[in-house]
This record gives C-alpha cells, sequence and structure tokens, in this order.
C-alpha cells in the first residue's frame, strides 16, 4: 500500500507541475500570436537568437546569432539586479507598437563592428508560430506524456527512472523555449532545463538497455552526473540574480547539449554492435526510435551554435522532437525495458492513439489554416472539420497499433476454432496437454509454454497418488461452489514462467499454464491474457470430459473384477480375523498342557477361564458371526474380573511382570463379556510389545461426569507411523504384525456404543475407552435397580 500511495503521490505532482508550467508557456505563447515585433528575437542577455524564418527581417539584414543589441530606440539595455537586459528591448518594442510606429531603431554589437539598423514591425505570422511556439508545447506534452507512463509501468525502475528524468526535463527546456526569447516569465525554468537535459542524456545513453558496467559497478557517477547539471543550473540562476550574462554559460549548455545526444547515438551504435540475440533485438529498435532524432536534434543545434539560421532547425529538430517520445515509448514497451511486467491494456492504448491522431490533425489543420492569414481563433475554427479526415486516420492507426502491438486479435477466432476442433478429436488428459501447448506456440511468440496436468480423480475425488501423479501435483478441491470454472492469474514465482494461468472446473484445479517471457521481452496485453483465458476454458471442460471418460472406463473395469476379488476378500479377512481371536485361547491351553504334562495341579479358576475360552471359541466357529456383526449379549461383569481374565489369557506374554491395575472393587460394567475380553487382550497385548521388557502396562477405571473411562497404558515409546490410521485394518508397524488388533478393538468399541482415543501424556502411551453412564455401575444399589 505505501509503493501504491508514493506511486500515485509521484504521479500526481508531475501532472501538477506539468499544468502549471505547460499552461504558464501556452499562455505566454497565444499572447504572441500575430503580436507586432520587430522581425527578430531576441533572448534575455540581448542576443540575437537563431530562431526564427530566413524571411524575418532581422536576418535578411544580416543579423545573426551571437550578435548583441545595446541600444533600441535611445534605450540603452542594461543588466541590473533582478531585471533582464532584453527587457528595454521589450518595453521599447511594445511602445512603439502601442502607439503605431512602423519600426524601431536598433544598435547591434556584431563581429564586424557596432551596426545600426531599422527593423519594421510586423504580426507574428502563424507559420513561425506553430513551428517555434506551439508545436513545441504539442511536443512538451508528448515528452510529459511518456515520462507519466515510464513512472506509472515502473515507478522504482532505474531505467524508467533515468528515462522520465529526461522526458521530464527535455519538456520543460520545449515548454520554457519560446517563452525565453519573448514574453520571458519562465526563465529561471529555461535555465535549470537547459542545464540539466543533457545530464540526463547521458546518464539515459548509460542506462539502455541495461546499465554499462562503469554505472553497474559505480552508481555514484550517475548522480555526480547531476550533480553537475544542479551546479551549472545553480551558476545559471546566480548569474542572472546579479545582472551578470549568461552567454558563455550557455554557451558551456549548449556544447554539453550537442554531445550529450550525439553522445546517446554513438553509445548505442557500439552496443548494438556489440551485441547478439534477443539484446541486438531489442538494441535494433532502440537505435532506430532514438538515434536519428537524436542526431538531428543536436546538428541543429550545431547550425544554430554557428549562425546558421534555425530554420533548418525547425523544419527538422521539430518533426524530430515529436517523433522521440512516442518512438521511444513504443520500444520500450514492445521490450519492456522498464522491467514493469505490466498489463498492456488495448482499450487504453486505442484512447490513446485515438487522442494523438484527432490532436495531430487539428494541429496540422489550424497551422495550415494560420499560414493561410487566419486569426487564431478563425484556424481553430477551419479545424474543426479535421475531425472527418482524423477519424479516417484513426481508422487506420488503430488497425495498424493492432497489428503491431496486439496480434492475438487478429489470431482469436482461427485459435480458438482450431482448439476446438483439436479438442473433440482427443480424449486423453496428456493429448489435452499437448494440444494446448501446440496452439499457444503457433499465435504467441514466447520462450516457452508448458501446459503442467494436475492428476485428478474427475469423480469421487480420489487421491492424485492412484494415478501415479507425483506429490507436488496433486490438486486438492478448492471451496468453490458446484458448477463455477475459474481461471486465474497466478504470480509466476520461482519458476521461469512469465505468466502462470490456472484451469479449473467445479472447484477442482486442473492444470496451470504457464507462458514463458514474450521473445524480446515484450509486454503481454490484454488481449494476450483474454485469449489464454479462453483457451484455458476449453482446456478446462476438455479435461474434465477426459478425466470423466477416465474415470468411468476405470470403474467398468473395476466393476468386471469386483465379484471375484469381494469374495476372496471376505474369505481373507474371515480368516485373518479368525486367526487373530483364537491365538490367546491358544496359546492359554498350550500354557495349561504344558504344566499337567509336568504333573503341576490347576486350581479352580483356570479350569473356569478354560471352560469360558471353550464356549467362546465355539460360538465363534459354529456362527462366524463376526462377518455378521452379530448383536450383542450384554451382561454385568466386574471390571476386576474383566482385567483378571484378560492377564490369565497373557499369562506367557507378561512372564514376571504383572498389570498394574486401579480399578475400584465394585465397579461393574455392561458389555459383551467375549468382545470386551478381546479388547482389553488386544490394547495390553500391544502395550507388552510397545514397553519392552523393561516397561510396564497397565489398566486405570475412574468415573467421569457422563460415565467412566477405562485406560489402557503403557511406557513405551509411543504410536510410530501415521497416528491417524492406527485403526484402520492391515495397517501395523511391527515387522511381524497383521494389521488387524486395534481395527477389530476399534470395531468391538464402536459396536458398544462406546468411543476409544490414543493419547500420549506424561511419558506413556494411552488408549482411553469412554462409556457412557448407562453401561456404569459401582454399587449394589445401582446393581439392584
Amino acid at each position: 500500500m505505501p509503493a501504491i500511495e508514493n506511486r500515485r503521490w509521484l504521479l500526481a505532482v508531475v501532472v501538477l507541475a506539468a499544468l502549471v508550467l505547460g499552461g504558464s508557456g501556452m499562455r505566454s505563447a497565444l499572447s504572441w500570436y500575430e503580436r507586432p515585433f520587430p522581425g527578430v528575437l531576441i533572448d534575455p542577455d540581448g542576443v540575437v537568437s537563431s530562431v526564427g524564418l530566413p524571411s524575418w527581417e532581422g536576418f535578411q539584414k544580416g543579423l545573426r546569432y551571437p550578435d548583441r543589441v545595446v541600444e533600441v530606440d535611445g534605450w540603452r539595455l542594461e543588466s541590473t539586479s533582478g531585471r533582464y537586459r532584453a527587457s528595454a528591448w521589450d518595453a521599447a518594442v511594445e511602445r512603439a507598437a502601442r502607439e503605431g510606429q512602423r519600426s524601431v531603431r536598433a544598435r547591434v554589437e556584431t563581429a564586424e563592428g557596432p551596426r545600426d539598423v531599422e527593423l519594421s514591425l510586423v504580426p507574428f505570422d502563424a507559420l513561425a508560430w506553430w513551428f517555434y511556439a506551439g508545436g513545441l508545447m504539442v511536443v512538451a506534452s508528448l515528452y510529459v506524456g511518456a515520462a507519466l507512463i515510464a513512472l506509472s509501468a515502473s515507478p522504482h525502475g532505474k531505467l524508467a527512472r533515468a528515462f522520465a528524468s529526461a522526458a521530464l526535463f527535455a519538456a520543460l527546456f520545449q515548454f520554457a523555449l519560446f517563452d525565453y526569447h519573448s514574453s520571458r516569465h519562465l526563465v529561471p525554468f529555461f535555465h535549470v532545463a537547459y542545464a540539466l537535459v543533457p545530464m540526463s542524456f547521458f546518464t539515459l545513453a548509460l542506462r539502455l538497455p541495461d546499465d554499462v558496467p562503469l554505472i553497474a559497478r559505480y552508481p555514484v557517477f550517475a548522480r555526480i552526473a547531476h550533480g553537475l547539471g544542479g551546479l551549472l543550473a545553480a551558476a545559471l540562476l546566480a548569474s542572472h540574480a546579479m545582472g551578470w550574462t549568461t552567454v558563455g554559460l550557455r554557451s558551456v549548455c549548449a556544447i554539453l547539449f550537442v554531445a550529450s545526444f550525439f553522445f546517446l547515438a554513438t553509445t548505442l551504435i557500439l552496443r548494438f554492435a556489440a551485441a547478439e540475440g534477443d539484446r541486438r533485438r531489442t538494441l535494433r529498435a532502440l537505435l532506430l526510435a532514438m538515434a536519428p532524432p537524436h542526431v538531428v536534434i543536436a546538428l541543429g543545434f550545431m547550425l544554430a551554435m554557428l549562425g546558421a539560421s534555425a530554420s533548418t532547425l525547425a523544419w527538422f529538430a521539430i518533426p524530430a522532437l515529436a517523433l522521440t517520445p512516442v518512438s521511444s515509448v513504443v520500444a520500450f514497451i514492445r521490450y519492456d525495458l522498464w522491467g514493469s511486467r505490466a498489463l498492456l491494456s488495448r482499450p487504453l492504448t486505442r484512447a490513446i492513439i485515438a487522442g494523438m491522431m484527432v490532436a495531430l490533425t487539428v494541429i496540422l489543420c489550424s497551422a495550415c489554416a494560420g499560414y493561410a492569414g487566419l486569426p487564431l481563433l478563425g484556424a481553430i475554427k477551419v479545424a474543426a472539420p479535421a475531425a472527418v479526415v482524423s477519424a479516417a486516420l484513426v481508422v487506420f492507426a488503430l488497425g495498424a497499433g493492432d497489428r503491431k502491438l496486439f496480434p492475438a486479435r487478429a489470431e482469436y477466432k482461427p485459435t480458438v476454432e482450431q482448439l476446438s476442433e483439436e479438442l473433440t478429436l482427443v480424449a486423453d488428459p496428456d493429448e489435452v496437454a499437448f494440444a494446448v501447448e501446440r496452439t499457444v506456440a503457433r499465435w504467441l511468440c514466447c520462450e516457452s509454454v508448458t501446459f503442467r496436468r494436475i492428476a485428478v480423480d474427475a469423480v469421487d475425488g480420489a487421491s492424485a497418488a492412484q494415478s501415479g501423479a507425483p506429490a507436488e501435483e496433486q490438486a486438492p478441491r478448492t471451496d468453490e461452489s458446484s458448477g463455477e470454472r475459474v481461471i486465474e492469474v497466478e504470480p509466476p514465482g520461482e519458476s521461469a514462467s512469465e505468466l502462470s494461468l490456472t484451469v479449473m472446473f467445479r472447484g477442482r484445479l486442473l492444470g496451470v499454464l504457464e507462458v514463458g517471457k514474450k521473445r524480446g521481452g515484450a509486454l503481454f496485453t490484454s488481449e494476450d491474457l483474454d485469449l489464454l483465458r479462453t483457451i484455458g476454458n476449453q482446456a478446462a471442460l476438455a479435461l474434465a470430459h477426459a478425466h470423466s471418460y477416465a474415470e468411468l472406463e476405470r470403474r467398468r473395469r473395476e466393476q468386471a473384477a469386483a465379484w471375484r476379488d469381494e469374495r476372496a476378500a471376505l474369505i481373507e479377512t474371515l480368516a485373518a480375523e479368525i486367526t487373530h481371536e483364537v491365538r490367546y485361547p491358544i496359546n492359554f491351553f498350550r500354557s495349561v498342557f504344558t504344566r499337567g504334562s509336568k504333573n503341576q495341579s490347576l486350581d479352580a479358576e483356570e479350569v473356569d477361564i478354560g471352560c469360558e475360552e471353550v464356549e467362546r471359541l465355539e460360538r465363534l466357529v459354529m456362527g462366524l458371526r463376526r462377518v455378521t456383526h452379530r448383536k450383542l449379549e450384554r451382561r454385568r461383569l466386574a471390571v476386576e474380573e474383566l482385567v483378571s481374565r484378560a492377564e490369565m489369557l497373557l499369562r506367557d506374554q507378561l512372564g514376571k511382570r504383572r498389570i498394574e491395575a486401579r480399578v475400584s472393587a465394585g465397579s461393574k460394567l455392561r458389555c459383551d463379556p467375549d468382545q470386551a475380553t478381546q479388547v482389553l487382550v488386544n490394547l495390553l497385548s500391544n502395550g507388552l510389545d510397545a514397553a519392552g521388557d523393561k516397561g510396564t502396562i497397565g489398566v486405570t477405571w475412574g468415573p467421569t461426569e457422563n460415565g467412566a473411562e477405562l485406560v489402557v497404558w503403557d511406557t513405551g515409546p509411543g504410536i510410530s507411523g501415521d497416528a491417524s490410521r492406527i485403526f484402520a485394518p492391515w495397517y501395523t508397524t511391527k515387522p511381524r504384525g497383521t494389521g488387524l488388533g486395534l481395527a477389530i478393538t476399534h470395531r468391538i468399541v464402536r459396536a458398544h456404543g462406546w468411543l476409544i482415543e490414543p493419547e500420549r501424556r506424561e511419558g506413556t502411551t494411552r488408549f482411553v475407552i469412554t462409556i457412557p453412564a448407562a453401561d456404569v455401575s459401582t454399587t449394589a444399589e445401582e446393581e439392584v435397580a
């Protein structure tokens, strides 16, 4: 947000300054349309200016730069503090025009010596006004527009700021140039611009299209150049303030002016000669756009310095000045030298082109009408039919702009039709991706086009891992509502792509279309993005169809094999569960038989447990009821008895260890004894494996507000692997585990209407079984009730 606000403030300041200075310059220029003047212009120091047409009387009588006027109509031209030397000239000419005099007499110091000349007062003709006043205002406005475009596109870019700086100082120079030789309201601004324009162009030449090694290594040199320009501007301002002449300093500025423009052209030529590949194409565009007009301007200034008529400068330099900002901006946009990576808006570009064509037509018609002898207001009225002419020019210019800047518009219909035809012939997602890549590569000149397909299940949202897609290309569902499809633009991030578009259908990400940089670094346009979005929409539909077709085929194959796998899986599961549940009774009987072979007597408890286990196995084998989820046969059973029975079944696995049971004597549990025993045996057996030979296991019973909790704990290292899958069938982390113990336990607990959750607390692993109050009793009274 601060960067955006700073950009807005910067643009606002530039616009305000341009309006104020441009308005002041235009007001001074308008006041000189057909104003009487003596056939020559002089600068504030009284020096004859080279600005003018050869037909002017002053040039006809041999006056040339740097001749200096020293007296006019008996008034001495003298410089005082805060007053220009030419002020006496201005006052004398104005008085002569007001009094109806036809001429003024002036004494001029020339290279051959003093001369007295009589200069007739004539209206400032329309042709000269459009060349030296109105034309410069228009060109200055173009430079301001170019600077605004650069600052808005890349306010922090070094090249954009250098270009904007040069353009703004050039605009200030042109706003003030005619005023400097006529009304003299903007003389200080002219001096500032005259000193800083050369330094700005020296810096710009060293940054096109990127910093030369000297500037890249020592950025201070760019600041030094601007600092020298600032010192020169300060010297000019101080000289005028002290009443001293500025001819010498302005000669230095003129030399720097010519040198900077020649330096810019020469630097571009040398860097172009040394460049290769895309860089050479970029420099070719810059060379054609910027070198010729700046060479013409430099030659014009050289002619002016040598005392030649400035008409030569006017006929060639004014069009060159107008061409420079326009061609420079086009070159910068086509190759994105500012590094903005902004989208080029076609509507905005067309509006700018149309406005420029209309303004150009009105200016040309007004100039022609003024040259024919009409006053300014009449010339503007005559220019009204220019709208008809400008309409044709606008249509031509917009067509040319679309062909050059927005080729995607011309390619839109054939590209979409061709892609649609290709996509109707393919049903494989990979073929869809290839078709999209081929289509984009045909019309968009870019370094790379990649359609990265995201592997998803198009019907039931199954994991992308089933299709073999890598983890980074698995696409989760989004939160968008059903039926919506979104094509979004995302930043390129760390990838080499310049533009990334996500392709989605009904809230599911199906792919990402990644487009590399345009060849030569040109900006992507709004039309490019529209066509890419349309291609993304078609790709989304085609991929959704391909995924649905693939899913349908997969389900058909699965259905054909289901009848074989179903019975095999049922038998396998049944066998595994029976094997798992008879293991502990078999171990118990093995222990009993071993003791019997050693003539050791059995106590009554062992005989009772053995009988109960035989009955339990009989019920299990005869009914195979676990497969059909038989109805629980609940009865009240003391928790102590349940723990004791489990300990007896695990006697061989326990060895010399004992189960630490903390159970109140009166606590009873309403459950299916067979299955509750199996739950406790499974949990304690897992705890013994986890705790190891030196570990401890235990059972804790405790009442809660809503019933009671039966906790089986151990001091082992905790749950390894994926904790969210510990109750899933066949999932185990033991080398020889079956993955059924906890699955059976979870099923039995849920069948009772209880809950079981694992947790790690105070160095122990705990399986907490939450039992509702309806299945718990702790006193005899509750039992009777």
